[in-house]
Formats: structure tokens, sequence, C-alpha cells
């Protein structure tokens, strides 16, 4: 399985499992039935009430088709349902959350993906999860499942009788966590009190919390939190 090694600005390293090619075409298929389903009831609807073949009924079976997959990874955080489903979403090459142009370029790509399964050559020739709109937008598809639990690649181990301290660390997302973790495992040398300031004063802001513990000391305190609320 690829992976996607990032270097943060924080000199922090992260990687990502890029999905895989399988993944990426059951959530392609996922999302067509979804649009064929649509496009059933639409013209079944139609059809009763006398609207097939008129404008709103083209309208109402082009507009999904064209637009789905723009407007559900501008919306739902780059993911499809079909993504959703699957656990992958689209992020850009350095880690960070793609926006709208990204968006925009793999959707004007998309079409030229498709013809002859152009896309699916390309993922497999270039290897890092890249079809041609995402190698113009500087984007891949990484998977957000999650191999180990949380709390087994901690630092700290987190009891079952443990006292939370912060109710406001379940705000959090996993990918927070995830962040945090690696930011206390990874960090060295001189940077290290620098970069755990930083983070620290983040997440003070963040979630109104107050100053009475160490830097590191309160992203370990908010992690075993986040831990114990969710279940992780």
């Amino acid at each position: 399985m690829a992976h996607l090694d990032i270097d943060t600005a924080q000199n922090v390293h992260l990687e990502y499992e890029v999905a895989s090619v399988g993944d990426r075409l059951l959530a392609f298929f996922i999302d067509l039935i979804i649009l064929c389903g649509w496009s059933f009831g639409v013209g079944y609807i139609a059809d009763e009430i006398g609207w097939y073949g008129t404008t709103t009924n083209l309208v109402l079976h082009g507009f999904p088709w064209t637009f789905y997959h723009l407007l559900c990874e501008q919306f739902m955080d780059g993911q499809s349902l079909g993504k959703r489903v699957r656990k992958i979403k689209v992020v850009r090459r350095d880690g960070r959350e793609a926006g709208l142009g990204a968006y925009l370029l793999r959707w004007v790509l998309r079409p030229i993906d498709s013809f002859y399964g152009v896309g699916v050559v390309v993922l497999l020739v270039n290897g890092k999860g890249q079809r041609l709109g995402d190698l113009a937008a500087g984007t891949t598809v990484v998977s957000l499942r999650e191999r180990v639990r949380l709390d087994q690649t901690l630092l700290m181990d987190v009891a079952l009788d443990h006292v939370v301290r912060y109710p406001r660390a379940i705000e959090l997302t996993d990918g927070q966590a995830r962040f945090m973790k690696d930011v206390l495992r990874n960090t060295k040398g001189q940077d290290r009190p620098r970069i755990l300031a930083e983070l620290a004063d983040k997440l003070r802001t963040k979630l109104a919390l107050d100053h009475q513990l160490s830097d590191e000391a309160l992203i370990e305190a908010l992690l075993q939190d986040y831990i114990h609320l969710t279940g992780r």
C-alpha cells in the first residue's frame, strides 16, 4: 500500500495511506448508484405529474450528474457520499485541506479521466493516488481508516477510570488528535519547546482552556480526555 509522506512547516513528519484503486472504484460505483437512483426517482415522478421531457425535468436530471462531485467535495470536506462510505477523502499533496480551486480542477478534468479508463491507468502508473485531475490540482486521495486504535499509538495509556479534566476535548477531530500525537512523538531538539507552545496556544484558544498545565502536559491531557470521551 502506497503512503504519502509529509514534513509540515512545524517539522512534524506525517504519513498518510493513499487510498487504493479498489476503494476509489467502489466509491465511484456507490456515487453512480446514487445518481442513477436519483434519475430513476425524478423520471418516475416527472412521468406521473406530466413533466417528462420538460425543461424542469431535464434540469432535475442533468444538474446532479454535472455538479454532484464538485458540490460534494466542496461542502463535504473533500468527500462524495461514496468516498464517505469508503472512508477516503481528497487532500492536498502537502496534507492540508483542498480548496475550491483544487476541486474545480479535478471536476473539469473528470470527463478526461473517465474516457476509456484513463484515470485508472494514470492511478496505476502514478503510484501516488493521483489521476490527471489530481496531478493538475496538486491533490491525492487518502484513506481515513485507522489501522490501530489511537490509544495504542500514544505515548501514554489511558486508564479505565480516567477522570476527564477538559470535557471540550470531545470537540477535537481524529485528524487533530493524530496531529497532536505526532507532535508529541516526532518533534525533537531545540525546536520542540516552541512547537509545543504554538500547538498548546492554539488548543487553549480553540477550546477556551486554562493555563494551569505546561504545554506538553496540556496536549497529553487533551489526548487522554479525547480517547476516553470517544472510546478510541
